[in-house]
């Protein structure tokens, strides 16, 4: 388990991080509360392997991305899905077929699905700070 603490002011370099330790395909499932900074930390770590038009899946379920070095990523806001149905009706277990990154925001709805090997990351609320523990 990993524990990084960032500032607003560090979310680049935390990023950085991230990617340093993220294998060629995987899946990260984030977690934390509303508001807690889960996309604004999705948008900057995007940007950093070249995609800039970066915008929250929330109502789209998932938006896919083609990074700089041929990468395929889809990320993922599993908020407003209520069921497994409603998953499958996406076409859920193809989509994780599809990509080499997988970001997955809100994603306990969609457990029956993941493999073993996923990266799991929780955001906390700090005072003044985030706090992101990461269990890969």
């Amino acid at each position: 388990m990993e524990r990084i603490e960032y500032s607003i002011e560090e979310l680049s370099s935390t990023a950085d991080r991230l990617l340093s330790f993220l294998p060629t395909r995987c899946i990260v499932l984030i977690e934390g509360e509303m508001g807690v900074g889960k996309t604004t930390l999705m948008s900057t770590l995007l940007n950093k392997i070249g995609i800039q038009e970066v915008s929250s899946p929330t109502y789209s379920v998932v938006n896919e991305y083609l990074s700089e070095d041929g990468k395929k990523v889809h990320h993922y806001d599993l908020y407003r899905i209520q069921s497994v149905d409603e998953l499958m009706e996406l076409g859920f277990m193809d989509l994780l077929e599809q990509a080499d990154w997988h970001f997955i925001e809100w994603p306990k709805v969609g457990a029956p699905f993941y493999p073993a090997n996923v990266i799991h990351g929780n955001i906390q609320l700090l005072s003044d700070k985030r706090r992101l523990i990461s269990v890969g």
